[in-house]
């Protein structure tokens, strides 16, 4: 069944979090640049867990950051260049979306959020974190927050 349910106020919270912000020139091969964020982190003498993360942020000068995000059994003290580490990730005042159907449409949760923000006079960040719940063929489970000002 396709479905999105929307909530105001939530909080994403993670916990060890490892992150890579991924270069435009490297988009084309997103899959690598995730077996290399699950391989530093493995290298380090921990695992990676839960499902895998995706933020999209904004600098001050507007320029979009895309950044990979993995959760780690532990925290990993010695990181290198292009890596960074999170004991604990907390973005409050979210919108968030859950999205169950196909995973071509699954962009339609973060359309259905802005929507939402606009049409309850709510001002958005530009802050977009979604998560890779369940994913096989044909459906996807994914959750997305938007942070909100």
């Amino acid at each position: 069944m396709n479905e999105i349910k929307v909530a105001e106020n939530k909080t994403l919270k993670l916990t060890n979090v490892v992150s890579r912000r991924i270069a435009p020139e490297e988009l084309g091969n997103m899959m690598v640049a995730l077996t290399q964020l699950q391989n530093f982190i493995k290298s380090h003498n921990a695992q990676p867990i839960g499902p895998l993360v995706q933020a999209i942020t904004f600098t001050p000068d507007h320029q979009m950051k895309l950044i990979l995000m993995q959760q780690a059994t532990q925290f990993i003290p010695q990181m290198e260049q292009g890596y960074h580490m999170d004991a604990v990730l907390r973005v409050k005042n979210c919108l968030y979306a859950h999205y169950c159907g196909p995973m071509s449409q699954s962009q339609l949760a973060a359309s259905k959020l802005q929507i939402h923000a606009f049409e309850n006079e709510q001002t958005l960040t530009g802050d977009t974190y979604t998560i890779f719940v369940n994913q096989d063929d044909d459906d996807a489970v994914i959750d997305v927050f938007m942070e909100t000002k």
